[in-house]
């Protein structure tokens, strides 16, 4: 099962293979292992962000570079040997590694800046924090594509092989299929996530309908080319980068809402450098932090009172109000995942047989 990131690394069988870039802080600094993302954001961090960390703490940090299984499989490898103190995951990740007991209750008292976070993006009774925000949904070229407002529409005969898939390995898939049940029960996305064996058959519907399966980020382009008419379902940060570039790409605002996509970081249980791993991610939920990471990967920030430019504003679900107003929701993962694998199985037949 790979969740939500499109390049995972393998993990390797013990903490000496993992790949580490190491800072420029001195060799007698304290040392700092996180686990950051493989992707735009996580260089981000190690370029823009760990560097002013390692300064003000005196500090020296190494990172490597995965998705979320494969950092929650490194925590597993070094568990009796622990070398990591932070380690980032999607929100989906954090119930199964609480459940593992690979990561730690986050303390208000050693993470000041906790106290600010909206409590929608604290998970699993402060075992994780999100900190950078996408919204997930379906998306269009908004020069062709016209008056699209409802998920029910895709399945008309309009569209034909005119939509792309995202991949059933992907956790968006589960996110579709949660649609799928939700039409067919007239039942509002939080209350349908418990009804998805009732979205199968409205599921197969749109099966006329899909052009292909895609898994990597370059085939969003084929909807801006033209060679599609609508894509989906993907993460807001794997559309607005391009449309702020001028792509005629966006993501439809649909009247059933949309999806989260949620970048969180956990403190690993049995740290070697907890109280450093705790001043790390306080630094990560600084105001000025957050403002840079959401203007450049256009994530929306997990607390309040952060302002932006307008031309990146647009692309925000952000403050908290517009979350509301864009029908934002966050699966119960504690529901969804432990039937993820017979979803995989089912989606698998329905689309690629």
């Amino acid at each position: 099962m790979r969740i939500n990131r499109r390049t995972a690394i393998k993990a390797a069988a013990g903490a000496a293979l993992f790949p580490t870039i190491v800072s420029r802080a001195s060799a007698q600094d304290k040392q700092l292992h996180v686990g950051v993302y493989n992707s735009a954001l996580g260089k981000i961090v190690q370029k823009d962000v760990i560097p002013e960390f390692e300064a003000r703490h005196k500090c020296r940090v190494f990172t490597i570079e995965g998705a979320t299984l494969s950092n929650i499989a490194a925590l597993r490898a070094t568990r009796t040997t622990p070398k990591f103190s932070v380690m980032m995951m999607d929100d989906v990740g954090v119930p199964q590694a609480k459940q593992e007991e690979l990561i730690d209750k986050l303390d208000p008292a050693k993470i000041p800046n906790l106290a600010k976070v909206y409590k929608r993006f604290l998970f699993e009774d402060s075992y994780g924090v999100g900190f950078n925000i996408s919204s997930a949904g379906m998306f269009i070229n908004p020069q062709v594509t016209k008056g699209l407002t409802s998920y029910e529409q895709i399945f008309e005969p309009q569209y034909k092989k005119r939509i792309l898939l995202n991949t059933p390995r992907n956790t968006q898939s589960v996110l579709m299929l949660i649609v799928a049940a939700a039409l067919a029960t007239g039942k509002p996305l939080k209350d349908a996530q418990y009804l998805i064996d009732q979205g199968w058959d409205k599921l197969a519907q749109l099966k006329p309908n899909v052009l292909t399966i895609y898994d990597s980020e370059a085939m969003v382009m084929m909807v801006p080319q033209g060679q599609a008419s609508i894509g989906g379902i993907d993460y807001s940060k794997s559309v607005y980068p391009h449309a702020a570039k001028g792509v005629p790409i966006d993501m439809a605002q649909l009247k059933e809402g949309a999806f989260t996509g949620i970048n969180s970081m956990t403190l690993v249980k049995n740290a070697p450098q907890p109280e450093l791993g705790a001043a790390f991610i306080d630094h990560m939920l600084q105001p000025s932090v957050l403002q840079m990471l959401s203007s450049r990967t256009f994530g929306a920030p997990p607390i309040p009172g952060i302002e932006f430019a307008p031309d990146v504003a647009r692309y925000l679900a952000y403050p908290e109000s517009k979350m509301i107003d864009m029908g934002l929701f966050t699966p119960d993962w504690n529901f969804i995942i432990p039937r993820r694998p017979a979803v995989l199985e089912r989606y698998n037949q329905l689309f690629t047989s």
